[in-house]
């Protein structure tokens, strides 16, 4: 055999070599049992949403519910069949929009526990880094891959459950799903899951790589979510302007907070000035006249928003969701370039 087979031979066999896994590959490895249970789960949660669907919409149908009984007609048929629904259903609803819910504080748990914060414990981000991947390259594939999954699914299981509530969410004002009308399963329906499960994987990433341990940047990520839960409860009522009902001070009581399908959130006493007292403290006294009297107020306000402001508070949500996932995930590259300085 001439030296140049020999050569050629040996050229083969290097080119023929198998290459080493990539990273995104090792990722999958690490947590493929996990996806397909969680894969698994998100079926059989589609399936119940569908499900729930044709039951609810066929007890509408039977029962004659998508008609509201008129007060001139005796209820008593309407009312128990309300009550039916309520007693089979109900629960079914308020289920699905707690899980939905806790979308955002489940991403940010595992992406801060199992994908970061682990890595950083055992040190085993310091053979990638070792191997011509890039901190950035690293940290980038270590939460690509769990991410996009997760925004898959919160995106595919918010979708079903809105189609599964709209057919019964606004017959009769959201009499039949009073306790998960709209503005109630606000976190459940529309962008807000996916938005909220983008931000909750960003912080996770964040707390991951400051804490650097597994179970307190888990617990970390946990208590993070439950604390900026309450500040954007808080502004969504303002990120849309709302419709303001006033009556005249002379009135024996302020607009009702209750009944509707609209989101009635503030009320209170106007003032001369055009000053506002939100809920001055002695409306739901006895004394209404004496109440008025005493702030000097002329009149009675309420806020609220109808139904047709669900997609922009929906949306406006959801940007401002995204641009705070957005300021996590830029502290946590941050925090990637400076674990490696």
């Amino acid at each position: 055999m001439s030296a140049t087979t020999v050569s050629r031979t040996a050229t083969a066999s290097v080119v023929r070599r198998p290459r080493a896994p990539g990273i995104t590959w090792v990722v999958w490895r690490q947590h493929r049992t996990a996806a397909w249970i969680a894969l698994a789960v998100l079926a059989a949660l589609c399936a119940e949403l569908v499900w729930l669907r044709g039951a609810m919409t066929g007890y509408v149908a039977e029962h004659g519910l998508a008609v509201p009984c008129r007060p001139e007609d005796d209820c008593a048929a309407f009312t128990a069949a309300v009550d039916g629904f309520r007693l089979r259903y109900g629960d079914f609803l308020g289920y699905n929009v707690l899980l939905l819910e806790f979308l955002p504080l489940f991403a940010g748990v595992f992406v801060a526990g199992p994908v970061i914060a682990r890595e950083l414990e055992s040190g085993t981000y310091k053979v990638a880094w070792t191997q011509s991947v890039s901190p950035a390259r690293w940290f980038a594939a270590k939460l690509g891959l769990p991410v996009a999954a997760l925004l898959v699914g919160a995106s595919v299981l918010s979708a079903v459950f809105t189609w599964t509530w709209r057919p019964v969410g606004h017959l009769d004002d959201g009499l039949l799903v009073d306790g998960t009308r709209w503005y109630e399963a606000f976190d459940a329906l529309g962008p807000a899951p996916v938005a909220g499960v983008l931000s909750g994987a960003a912080l996770g990433a964040l707390t991951g790589l400051l804490v650097k341990r597994t179970l307190p940047a888990m617990a970390g990520t946990a208590a993070a979510c439950v604390l900026l839960y309450w500040p954007l409860t808080t502004v969504r009522p303002y990120l849309a302007d709302p419709v303001t009902t006033t009556r005249p001070a002379s009135s024996d009581y302020p607009p009702s907070l209750h009944g509707g399908d609209s989101w009635h959130y503030e009320r209170g006493m106007t003032t001369p000035a055009g000053g506002r007292l939100p809920d001055a403290g002695c409306i739901e006294a006895a004394g209404i006249s004496r109440c008025v009297t005493r702030h000097g107020a002329d009149g009675w306000y309420l806020d609220s928003h109808p139904p047709a402001h669900f997609r922009r508070l929906e949306w406006a949500q959801a940007g401002l969701v995204t641009a705070a996932a957005g300021a996590c995930a830029a502290g946590a590259l941050w925090r990637v370039r400076r674990l490696c300085a």
